[in-house]
């Protein structure tokens, strides 16, 4: 049965060996996504997200909260 297209969405096919087919079919799983789609795009977003972030931005914003909170405090 042919697929059935929806808006805004397109086919994407790749050629991958069994050993790649198997760990994203184990990813998929332990994700717990519904569908194979939303895990190759969460894969897609985190791969291409994860040398662009500052790894200490997180450090940074804690601090902020921190020191917020603090002076919150204060006026208490």
């Amino acid at each position: 049965m042919p697929r059935q297209p929806q808006p805004g969405v397109v086919q994407f096919a790749l050629d991958v060996s069994l050993d790649a087919k198997l760990r994203f079919d184990t990813l998929h799983e332990s994700l717990g996504f519904k569908t194979k789609s939303q895990t190759f795009e969460a894969i897609l977003y985190f791969v291409s997200t994860k040398d662009k972030i500052d790894p200490a931005v997180l450090e940074r914003i804690e601090t902020g909260v921190k020191e917020t909170l603090r002076l919150l405090e204060s006026f208490t």
